[in-house]
Protein backbone atom coordinates (compact mmCIF):
# COMPACT_ATOMS: atom_id res chain seq x y z
CA UNK A 1 0.00 0.00 0.00
CA UNK A 2 1.89 3.47 -1.07
CA UNK A 3 1.79 6.08 1.83
CA UNK A 4 -0.69 8.63 2.33
CA UNK A 5 -0.21 12.16 1.10
CA UNK A 6 -0.86 15.15 3.49
CA UNK A 7 -0.55 18.36 2.95
CA UNK A 8 -0.14 21.45 5.54
CA UNK A 9 -0.21 25.01 5.85
CA UNK A 10 1.91 27.01 7.77
CA UNK A 11 3.97 24.45 8.66
CA UNK A 12 7.20 26.11 8.88
CA UNK A 13 6.71 25.96 12.66
CA UNK A 14 4.74 25.40 15.66
CA UNK A 15 1.84 22.90 15.29
CA UNK A 16 1.80 22.62 11.74
CA UNK A 17 4.98 21.57 12.09
CA UNK A 18 4.60 19.52 15.00
CA UNK A 19 1.94 18.08 12.59
CA UNK A 20 3.84 17.14 10.14
CA UNK A 21 6.49 15.23 12.25
CA UNK A 22 3.70 12.98 13.73
CA UNK A 23 2.63 12.12 10.33
CA UNK A 24 6.24 11.47 9.56
CA UNK A 25 6.71 8.53 11.95
CA UNK A 26 3.55 7.28 11.05
CA UNK A 27 4.67 6.69 7.53
CA UNK A 28 2.99 9.68 5.78
CA UNK A 29 4.58 11.45 2.97
CA UNK A 30 4.06 15.39 4.47
CA UNK A 31 4.18 18.61 1.89
CA UNK A 32 4.66 21.50 4.00
CA UNK A 33 3.42 24.43 3.10
CA UNK A 34 4.93 28.51 4.68
CA UNK A 35 4.59 32.16 3.38
CA UNK A 36 8.35 32.33 3.64
CA UNK A 37 10.71 30.36 1.39
CA UNK A 38 13.64 30.15 3.87
CA UNK A 39 12.10 29.55 6.94
CA UNK A 40 9.62 26.79 5.36
CA UNK A 41 12.92 25.24 4.05
CA UNK A 42 15.06 25.37 7.21
CA UNK A 43 12.04 23.57 8.77
CA UNK A 44 11.63 20.55 6.30
CA UNK A 45 15.51 20.25 6.36
CA UNK A 46 14.95 19.64 10.19
CA UNK A 47 12.89 16.49 9.07
CA UNK A 48 14.66 15.39 6.32
CA UNK A 49 17.56 13.49 8.09
CA UNK A 50 15.02 11.05 10.13
CA UNK A 51 12.21 11.25 7.61
CA UNK A 52 12.80 11.67 3.84
CA UNK A 53 9.69 11.78 2.61
CA UNK A 54 8.73 15.20 3.89
CA UNK A 55 8.85 18.14 1.38
CA UNK A 56 8.08 22.02 1.29
CA UNK A 57 6.47 24.14 -1.45
CA UNK A 58 5.66 27.83 -0.88
CA UNK A 59 2.53 29.16 -0.24
CA UNK A 60 1.03 32.06 0.72
CA UNK A 61 -3.04 31.22 1.45
CA UNK A 62 -4.06 35.09 0.94
CA UNK A 63 -2.91 35.03 -2.97
CA UNK A 64 -4.73 32.93 -5.25
CA UNK A 65 -2.26 32.32 -7.76
CA UNK A 66 0.06 31.32 -5.28
CA UNK A 67 -3.09 28.07 -4.59
CA UNK A 68 -3.22 27.25 -7.97
CA UNK A 69 0.48 27.27 -8.53
CA UNK A 70 0.53 24.91 -5.41
CA UNK A 71 -1.79 22.50 -7.14
CA UNK A 72 -0.13 22.05 -10.52
CA UNK A 73 2.61 21.34 -8.84
CA UNK A 74 1.25 18.91 -6.46
CA UNK A 75 -0.78 17.42 -9.65
CA UNK A 76 1.73 16.94 -10.96
CA UNK A 77 4.43 15.32 -8.17
CA UNK A 78 1.89 13.48 -6.76
CA UNK A 79 -1.41 13.09 -8.77
CA UNK A 80 -3.77 13.20 -5.34
CA UNK A 81 -3.77 14.67 -2.07
CA UNK A 82 -5.47 12.22 0.87
CA UNK A 83 -5.18 15.08 3.24
CA UNK A 84 -5.34 18.63 3.48
CA UNK A 85 -4.92 20.64 7.10
CA UNK A 86 -5.83 24.27 7.03
CA UNK A 87 -3.35 25.07 10.03
CA UNK A 88 -2.20 28.80 8.39
CA UNK A 89 -3.56 31.55 10.29
CA UNK A 90 -3.26 34.96 11.74
CA UNK A 91 -4.30 36.71 14.84
CA UNK A 92 -3.81 40.31 13.43
CA UNK A 93 -2.17 41.29 10.35
CA UNK A 94 -0.27 44.56 12.08
CA UNK A 95 2.81 43.82 14.37
CA UNK A 96 2.32 46.85 16.20
CA UNK A 97 -1.07 45.41 17.72
CA UNK A 98 -0.14 44.92 21.73
CA UNK A 99 -1.12 41.84 23.56
CA UNK A 100 -3.27 43.60 25.83
CA UNK A 101 -5.10 45.21 23.09
CA UNK A 102 -5.73 41.85 21.13
CA UNK A 103 -7.25 40.05 24.27
CA UNK A 104 -9.74 43.68 24.79
CA UNK A 105 -13.16 43.94 22.91
CA UNK A 106 -11.77 45.13 19.12
CA UNK A 107 -15.70 45.65 18.08
CA UNK A 108 -15.96 49.38 18.79
CA UNK A 109 -12.39 50.40 17.15
CA UNK A 110 -11.94 47.64 14.89
CA UNK A 111 -10.24 48.30 11.83
CA UNK A 112 -11.64 47.54 8.56
CA UNK A 113 -8.57 46.86 6.66
CA UNK A 114 -7.49 44.76 9.76
CA UNK A 115 -10.40 42.71 9.50
CA UNK A 116 -10.25 41.89 5.99
CA UNK A 117 -6.62 41.06 6.44
CA UNK A 118 -7.06 38.47 8.52
CA UNK A 119 -10.32 37.08 7.04
CA UNK A 120 -7.77 36.92 3.73
CA UNK A 121 -5.98 34.22 5.45
CA UNK A 122 -8.11 32.87 7.92
CA UNK A 123 -11.23 32.31 6.29
CA UNK A 124 -10.91 32.91 1.91
CA UNK A 125 -7.95 31.70 1.72
CA UNK A 126 -8.89 28.10 3.55
CA UNK A 127 -11.81 27.87 1.58
CA UNK A 128 -9.83 28.54 -1.58
CA UNK A 129 -6.89 26.36 -0.98
CA UNK A 130 -9.86 23.97 -0.08
CA UNK A 131 -12.00 24.12 -3.10
CA UNK A 132 -8.67 24.36 -5.16
CA UNK A 133 -7.14 21.00 -3.35
CA UNK A 134 -10.56 19.34 -3.74
CA UNK A 135 -10.13 17.36 -7.22
CA UNK A 136 -6.93 16.10 -5.50
CA UNK A 137 -8.49 15.11 -2.47
CA UNK A 138 -11.44 13.25 -4.60
CA UNK A 139 -8.72 11.10 -6.12
CA UNK A 140 -8.33 9.28 -2.19
CA UNK A 141 -10.35 6.72 -1.14
CA UNK A 142 -10.40 8.83 2.28
CA UNK A 143 -9.64 12.05 1.77
CA UNK A 144 -9.60 14.30 5.00
CA UNK A 145 -10.07 18.20 5.54
CA UNK A 146 -8.98 19.08 8.55
CA UNK A 147 -9.35 22.76 9.74
CA UNK A 148 -8.18 24.03 13.13
CA UNK A 149 -10.04 25.77 14.78
CA UNK A 150 -10.47 27.48 18.50
CA UNK A 151 -13.13 27.94 21.39
CA UNK A 152 -12.78 31.63 20.65
CA UNK A 153 -14.58 30.92 17.40
CA UNK A 154 -17.37 29.79 19.29
CA UNK A 155 -20.43 31.89 19.59
CA UNK A 156 -22.59 30.19 22.17
CA UNK A 157 -19.32 30.36 24.63
CA UNK A 158 -18.76 33.79 23.31
CA UNK A 159 -21.99 35.04 24.53
CA UNK A 160 -21.95 32.76 27.70
CA UNK A 161 -20.84 35.15 30.85
CA UNK A 162 -19.72 32.31 32.80
CA UNK A 163 -17.20 30.90 30.03
CA UNK A 164 -13.36 30.27 30.22
CA UNK A 165 -13.05 32.92 27.15
CA UNK A 166 -16.05 35.39 27.61
CA UNK A 167 -13.77 38.00 28.08
CA UNK A 168 -11.58 37.57 25.12
CA UNK A 169 -13.43 39.60 22.73
CA UNK A 170 -10.91 39.46 19.75
CA UNK A 171 -13.17 40.13 16.99
CA UNK A 172 -11.06 39.77 13.85
CA UNK A 173 -9.85 36.62 14.94
CA UNK A 174 -12.63 35.45 16.86
CA UNK A 175 -15.01 35.37 13.88
CA UNK A 176 -12.48 34.54 11.37
CA UNK A 177 -12.70 31.27 12.94
CA UNK A 178 -16.58 31.28 13.86
CA UNK A 179 -16.40 31.36 9.91
CA UNK A 180 -13.77 28.11 9.39
CA UNK A 181 -16.47 26.24 11.68
CA UNK A 182 -19.05 26.56 9.46
CA UNK A 183 -17.23 26.11 6.17
CA UNK A 184 -16.87 23.01 8.42
CA UNK A 185 -20.16 22.53 8.19
CA UNK A 186 -21.06 23.56 5.20
CA UNK A 187 -17.70 21.23 3.40
CA UNK A 188 -19.67 17.97 5.75
CA UNK A 189 -23.18 18.86 3.98
CA UNK A 190 -21.26 19.38 0.46
CA UNK A 191 -19.19 16.01 0.66
CA UNK A 192 -21.59 13.74 2.19
CA UNK A 193 -21.67 11.64 -0.93
CA UNK A 194 -18.02 11.19 -1.52
CA UNK A 195 -15.05 9.72 -0.36
CA UNK A 196 -13.76 13.33 1.36
CA UNK A 197 -14.47 14.20 4.90
CA UNK A 198 -14.33 17.54 6.87
CA UNK A 199 -13.60 18.28 10.52
CA UNK A 200 -12.78 21.19 12.66
CA UNK A 201 -10.94 20.57 16.06
CA UNK A 202 -9.83 23.04 18.29
CA UNK A 203 -5.57 21.86 19.74
CA UNK A 204 -5.90 24.07 22.75
CA UNK A 205 -4.24 27.38 24.37
CA UNK A 206 -1.06 26.05 22.78
CA UNK A 207 2.78 27.12 23.55
CA UNK A 208 3.68 28.29 19.97
CA UNK A 209 4.03 31.86 18.55
CA UNK A 210 0.79 32.47 18.33
CA UNK A 211 -0.36 31.00 22.06
CA UNK A 212 2.71 32.68 23.93
CA UNK A 213 4.78 31.31 26.65
CA UNK A 214 1.78 31.59 28.95
CA UNK A 215 -0.03 29.04 27.46
CA UNK A 216 -1.21 25.86 29.34
CA UNK A 217 -0.40 22.70 26.66
CA UNK A 218 2.69 22.20 24.83
CA UNK A 219 2.98 22.03 20.94
CA UNK A 220 3.05 18.07 20.54
CA UNK A 221 0.17 17.62 22.86
CA UNK A 222 -1.93 20.15 21.06
CA UNK A 223 -0.90 18.54 17.34
CA UNK A 224 -1.95 15.29 18.57
CA UNK A 225 -5.43 15.56 17.86
CA UNK A 226 -4.73 17.04 14.33
CA UNK A 227 -2.89 13.86 13.61
CA UNK A 228 -5.53 11.96 15.58
CA UNK A 229 -8.44 13.74 13.22
CA UNK A 230 -6.48 13.16 10.13
CA UNK A 231 -6.03 9.33 10.51
CA UNK A 232 -8.70 8.19 13.22
CA UNK A 233 -11.82 7.28 13.10
CA UNK A 234 -13.29 10.70 14.00
CA UNK A 235 -17.47 11.61 14.54
CA UNK A 236 -18.30 14.08 11.89
CA UNK A 237 -20.69 17.17 12.65
CA UNK A 238 -18.96 17.89 16.18
CA UNK A 239 -16.63 20.35 17.03
CA UNK A 240 -13.61 19.20 19.39
CA UNK A 241 -11.30 20.39 21.99
CA UNK A 242 -7.39 18.74 22.18
CA UNK A 243 -8.95 15.95 24.48
CA UNK A 244 -12.16 15.34 22.19
CA UNK A 245 -14.63 17.38 24.61
CA UNK A 246 -17.32 18.62 22.54
CA UNK A 247 -17.35 22.49 21.96
CA UNK A 248 -20.56 24.29 21.16
CA UNK A 249 -20.75 25.98 17.73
Amino acid sequence: MSAKIALITGANRGLGLEAARQLLQKGVKVILTARDPIKGEAAVRSLQHEYPHAAFLPLDISQPQQIQALFEKIYHLYGHLDILINNAAITHASPSRLPAQRMANTILQADIEELKAVFDTNVWGTLLLTQTMLPLLLKSNTGRIINLSSELGSIQLQADPASPIYHVKKFGYNSSKTMVNLLTVYLQEALRDTTVSAYTVSPGWVKTSMGTADALLEIPEGARIIVQAAQEEVPTRQFFTHQWQTIPW
